[in-house]
């Protein structure tokens, strides 16, 4: 018992200056609760308002990029002005004259029918002109003209509203036209088409009623015997006609629509009026010239395989009433059994000092050299060796090209060729109907070639 006495009574000794750290821990944690507030007073009065500026500038920038550009308002498309159409119509009580129309000489007639337009009208413009007539007359050109502000959309031909005040009828007086084939044109312009507009032709005759006819007497070299073997008939080749201007005249209408005809001869381009008569030999002629081919080369360099037809630069014209430049005889070009061609190449001129240069060129400086073959293509190969090199078409020197179409084709079909006159040479003439005494296989001749590759049927 004494033993759990003692322990009960046991004492603890006591710390001096307890109160005082007591005491120091409360100040310190003041002072951090200080700090903690002074922190939080901090962020809210700094660190919040910076958050926020950048928050609002974030959402400035994100409305910027999903607000699109302001684009200016587009301007409305302007619409196109209406085309001008310009036209016009033929009366149907007074039509225009046509090529079936035999006006009389010295007589008038009535100009009919209405130009239409889609804008105001400015000017109406009849011209006719003469074929082959180089008389100062021609073309015969007679207008009338509007006043824009008056607003014109439609004239009559006899009408007199114009700033002249006078009809286009009453000014056109067709007794002032001269004997001939004449085309009248009528053009018009608007204030939407300032440049005159074609919107009408037609071509008709004005006659006399005096005629000639060609004689016996009118043929030179006694080519009037090779006429009448050709043609067989008289009244095929001796009609009536009138005098146009200088060498040139009109045939009787009736006869040209009896025996003059059109051909296709060269392939995609213009046709060639000639004698019905003479359409056989055309024909043949046009297959050699479609389907031959030659070749030259030598000082003039190589021309390849070309086709006949190539060499054709220019067709000046078949069937043509006329007289030789003399006035003293036919020209066979009257018959429409004469055609020439290239006649812009100087050595087809007719002249006489052609004949040698010709002659010289083909006969001394062109060698043949036989039928030759190149991609399955026979064709006719030549060599020249001349200096007429400056003046070449297709290079081939002109001076020969005229002598290929008439050895290789105008010759095989029965032509003669104008180079063979006596007294001049005119290459570009290929005739059937003349008397040209040199013969091209004759001693005079330039016939180099006697067998072919081709052959007509």
């Amino acid at each position: 018992m004494l033993h759990h006495k003692n322990k009960a009574q046991k004492k603890y000794p006591v710390r001096s200056g307890g109160r005082r750290g007591r005491v120091g821990m409360l100040g310190a944690a003041a002072i951090a609760l200080a700090c903690v507030c002074a922190a939080c007073l901090l962020f809210l009065a700094i660190v919040l308002p910076v958050r926020a500026k950048m928050r609002r500038e974030q959402e400035t920038e994100t409305v910027t990029l999903a607000t699109p550009e302001a684009t200016a308002t587009p301007s409305p498309t302007p619409v196109p002005s209406p085309e001008s159409v310009l036209t016009f119509d033929e009366s149907a009580d007074d039509p225009m004259p046509t090529i079936d129309d035999r006006l009389s000489l010295g007589k008038s007639y009535k100009l009919r029918g209405t130009v239409q337009s889609n804008y105001p009208l400015l000017s109406v413009t009849v011209s006719i002109e003469c074929a082959y007539s180089e008389d100062l007359f021609y073309p015969y050109t007679q207008s009338v003209t509007f006043d824009p502000a008056k607003c014109i959309y439609s004239y009559p031909l006899d009408g007199e509203l114009t700033q002249e005040s006078v009809s286009l009828d009453s000014l056109v007086q067709f007794s002032l036209l001269q004997t001939g084939i004449h085309t009248l044109t009528i053009t018009a312009s608007s204030t939407a088409q300032a440049t005159p507009k074609k919107i009408f032709q037609t071509k008709f005759y004005v006659l006399s009623d005096s005629w000639n006819t060609i004689l016996k007497s009118d043929f030179s070299n006694d080519s009037y015997s090779t006429a009448l073997s050709f043609f067989k008939d008289k009244d095929a080749f001796l009609y009536r006609y009138q005098w146009v201007y200088n060498r040139y005249i009109v045939a009787d209408p009736d006869w040209e629509n009896e025996y003059i005809v059109s051909f296709d001869c060269l392939e995609g381009r213009e046709p060639w009026k000639i004698h019905e008569a003479a359409l056989p030999y055309y024909e043949e002629v046009s297959y050699y010239l479609n389907n031959v081919h030659v070749r030259v080369s030598g000082t003039n360099g190589d021309s390849g395989v070309l086709k006949l037809s190539d060499l054709i630069d220019t067709y000046n014209g078949s069937y043509c009433s006329r007289f030789t430049s003399s006035l003293k005889s036919i020209s066979h070009h009257a018959f429409g059994t004469a055609t020439d061609l290239n006649g812009g190449m100087a050595a087809n001129d007719n002249t006489k000092d052609n004949i040698a240069l010709i002659n010289d060129e083909v006969g001394n400086l062109l060698a043949y050299n036989g039928i030759m073959e190149e991609d399955d293509v026979s064709y006719y190969d030549y060599t020249y060796s001349g200096d007429y090199s400056l003046w070449v078409y297709k290079s081939v020197p002109e001076s020969v090209i005229n002598y290929l179409l008439y050895e290789l084709a105008f010759y095989r079909a029965g032509f003669q060729w104008g180079h063979y006159y006596v007294s001049t040479s005119d290459a570009m003439h290929f005739t059937l109907t003349d008397n040209i005494r040199i013969s091209h296989d004759g001693n005079e001749g330039l016939r180099k070639v006697f067998e072919y590759a081709e052959s007509y049927e």
